[in-house]
């Protein structure tokens, strides 16, 4: 073969790689002005400052007062400390591993969840469906923080107004710790329930609960003006982005565990707290046959460790390309498991000192939902030494405790506005955090009504039940098996220098779609509507069980969008569909140019698909 033929052979070879990378028209030019497009709007995106800003914030998002309340909760109406099982086996085998999935797709693509499910097209209304209910969850629990900064105001008062029944809201019933019992219960009438000085606190003062959801009553002006210095406050927070918040993690991450400390040694000192602490820690292991238990202990997982909201993915695009992802996902999953815990202690410590005060079985108390953070902890601040003192500090404690959560999941929804067109909102980010805080400031108005703590409860158990388990099966499926664990290991030996073991990837293609699965059939053979000791009209049902399986169309109807636009027929679309877009790419100038000219080949065959994904063999 003469050298002419040689040339025009090669020439001809270059073509065709070319073609098999972008399309037919594409040429190497092409590529190389993508590349330096792509450039601007990788380097214009923030970055963490500093090499631990990132696993504290993760912490602190993590970490938060889902923590201190809903999981004590969980334990208390499940039996227990038994609850832990089935809570920690799910961290394990699918709340871990799944959160290691979701800080290298961030890491990788350097891209929001609305943007980030370019690796598998046809199912971008995940992302949708992450946004959607992130910014559910920061409406209704932006209310939770307004109730933590108006205990915070109130622990300014000389004497704290919930350790006394001398308060103009107090009835009868009310007991405090100069209560004499004996006398208190000649004075009653026989049967009557007595009422820590805490829970009529609570009740009658800081919520002025109504009889049900159907007397949603007038404002609380006191609650809606510690809403509105909520907002104002994350606003401040997130003026600046990551750059600002980066820097308030170094103690909104590390205090709470300070004071959570105190509170448990004095916890443990009190009268009666062996009674909650036997209750927590001795389990009662009939209670693992409760099939409503572990889909709770799933909902609890997700709710706590924060996996398919879309804040990880959110926090982790931050993040520097070679960053070492499994080693803060570690240390994340066991901070959220040993906060829970602990935090359980501090509670159940205070609930038998309550127990025994009143004369009441522990699982008769009268507690529900945050019921037990807002009236457990504030009960055992006011018998310590200079009770303001440590009100003030374990209240501001959970005002940044509560800015850290809310940062991950608000900047979700902002993030997703900025990243539809990064280089025209990015300028206008300011103006989009200040709109969308004051929206959520506006739609959060009716949890502050009386009847609005009905309405939080309601949402507070529909709006996880079903929605984030079903996106974290298909957020596995599509990474493990459509994308391939495979391929998604070389992305993140690129990454990190290291190939996620065989175990790992054992546990993404089998583990977590059969555990998952498993729970979503118990979710829907043994559902249940709401309840927290209040029977709810069945028109409020009805907009729960909307909230709870709602949401999932999206995915669908997004589906049906990119199916229409896509040309060719039905088989070509779905396989174009399946396969990442030109988008997905490392956020890494070097390595952006290698995976674009070293196209993956698709293993086809089953086999093949097995042995690359769990056994781990590389084309």
């Amino acid at each position: 073969m003469d050298d002419g033929k040689k040339e025009e052979l090669l020439k001809l070879d270059i073509k065709a790689e070319n073609n098999f990378v972008n399309d037919e028209s594409s040429t190497a030019t092409d590529l190389d002005e993508l590349d330096e497009k792509d450039d601007v709007d990788w380097n214009e995106r923030e970055s963490w400052g500093g090499r631990f800003e990132f696993v504290l914030s993760l912490v602190g998002y993590t970490v938060g007062l889902g923590n201190i309340w809903r999981f004590p909760y969980f334990c208390f109406r499940n039996g227990g400390g038994i609850a832990i099982i089935p809570f920690l086996l799910f961290l394990i085998i699918c709340g871990g591993p799944l959160y290691y999935i979701e800080v290298c797709l961030g890491q990788f693509s350097g891209k929001s969840p609305i943007t980030v499910w370019n690796i598998c097209p046809l199912f971008k209304g995940i992302g949708l469906l992450m946004v959607t209910t992130s910014l559910f969850y920061v409406w209704y629990f932006g209310t939770a923080f307004g109730w933590v900064f108006y205990f915070l105001i109130m622990s300014f008062y000389p004497t704290l107004p919930w350790s006394t029944c001398n308060n103009s809201w107090n009835t009868e019933n009310c007991i405090d710790s100069t209560t004499n019992m004996t006398m208190k219960l000649l004075n009653v009438s026989s049967g009557t329930l007595l009422m820590s000085s805490g829970t009529e606190f609570w009740e009658r003062k800081v919520l002025n609960m109504s009889s049900g959801i159907e007397d949603i009553g007038s404002l609380q002006l006191h609650l809606v003006g510690c809403l509105f210095l909520g907002w104002l406050l994350v606003f401040f927070c997130l003026a600046k982005g990551v750059k600002s918040l980066g820097k308030v993690v170094y103690v909104t991450a590390t205090l709470p565990y300070v004071l959570l400390l105190i509170l448990l040694i004095r916890g443990v000192t009190l009268d009666g707290a062996w009674i909650g602490l036997r209750h927590y820690v001795i389990p009662d292991f009939s209670k693992l046959a409760n099939g409503k238990m572990w889909i709770e202990s799933a909902v609890q997982c997700f709710y706590s460790l924060g996996p398919a909201w879309g804040g990880v993915i959110t926090m982790a695009s931050f993040n520097k390309f070679n960053h070492n992802a499994l080693r803060d996902t570690v240390i994340v999953c066991f901070a959220d498991a040993f906060t829970a815990i602990f935090g359980g202690f501090v509670v159940f410590s205070v609930l038998g000192f309550l127990s025994k005060e009143t004369g009441t079985s522990l699982d008769k108390l009268p507690f529900a939902g945050p019921g037990l953070a807002f009236i457990a902890y504030p009960e055992a601040l006011s018998r310590l030494p200079a009770p303001n003192l440590w009100s003030v500090l374990f209240f501001t404690t959970l005002v940044m405790v509560g800015i850290d959560s809310q940062f991950g999941t608000f900047e979700t929804g902002a993030n997703a506005l900025i990243d539809l067109n990064f280089k025209k909102f990015s300028r206008y980010r300011i103006w989009i955090s200040a709109s969308l805080t004051s929206c959520l400031f506006v739609l959060g108005l009716p949890l502050t009504t009386s009847g609005g703590y009905y309405i939080f409860m309601l949402i507070d158990w529909y709006v996880a039940l079903f929605g984030i388990v079903f996106t974290a099966l298909l957020e596995c499926v599509i990474v493990a098996w459509i994308y391939g664990a495979g391929r998604f290991s070389d992305d993140i030996e690129m990454m990190t220098g290291s190939r996620p073991s065989q175990i790992l990837r054992f546990i993404w293609c089998f583990c977590i779609p059969i555990f998952i699965g498993g729970i979503l059939i118990t979710t829907i053979s043994t559902y249940t509507d709401s309840s927290i000791g209040y029977d709810y009209p069945e028109y409020a049902l009805v907009i729960g069980n909307i909230l709870a399986f709602g949401p999932c169309s999206l995915i669908a109807v997004v589906a049906v969008v990119q199916l229409v636009k896509e040309k060719g027929t039905l088989c070509q679309r779905l396989s174009n569909l399946l396969r990442p877009d030109k988008t997905w790419l490392p956020n890494d100038k070097q390595q952006r140019q290698i995976y674009r000219h070293n196209p993956y080949d698709y293993e086809d065959s089953l086999f093949g698909r097995f042995k690359n994904n769990v056994v781990g063999l590389k084309h």
